[in-house]
């Protein structure tokens, strides 16, 4: 297998990711890294509501809440990594299997580059599914 028939898979939630690789000498895919998803520390009281002084009411601020700056941070994490292994050559093709909210913001923060590599995109929670079983959901000829 040369570099450019290589087909990287990022499989992602908010579990983590990993990256799998169909290898030669081997029938399924193999992972070739793992990432946890980075701790954002959440800020005193509920995020994004302010409380009125004269009453019990309370208002939404419009800020992000924790779980949104959790999936913003990982993601920026992983579109980074794969900017990085794309700018050296690491993979010809991309396939993205991850939650619909957090596939999106990868997406948006992947480089031009990255992006026009991406072959299919699969939304949904596959973290837990198998790599074995992961081709069952690449449904297009030639992913693996």
């Amino acid at each position: 297998m040369t570099v450019s028939e290589r087909t990287r898979i990022l499989v992602a939630a908010g579990g983590g990711a990993r990256w799998i690789e169909r290898a030669r000498d081997h029938s399924d895919p193999v992972t070739l890294g793992e990432m946890k998803p980075p701790t954002v520390h959440a800020h005193q009281g509920p995020p994004g509501v302010s409380f009125e002084s004269a009453t019990a009411m309370r208002h939404g601020t419009g800020q992000h809440g924790l779980a949104d700056r959790r999936r913003k941070a990982f993601a920026k994490e992983l579109a980074d990594l794969l900017n990085r292994q794309a700018q050296k050559g690491e993979y010809e093709h991309l396939v993205l299997a991850a939650p619909p909210r957090l596939l999106k913001a990868i997406r948006e923060d992947l480089s031009e580059g990255a992006r026009s590599r991406i072959r299919a995109e699969i939304p949904k929670d596959l973290l837990k599914v198998s790599n074995h079983d992961i081709k069952a959901w690449l449904h297009a000829p030639g992913l693996l």
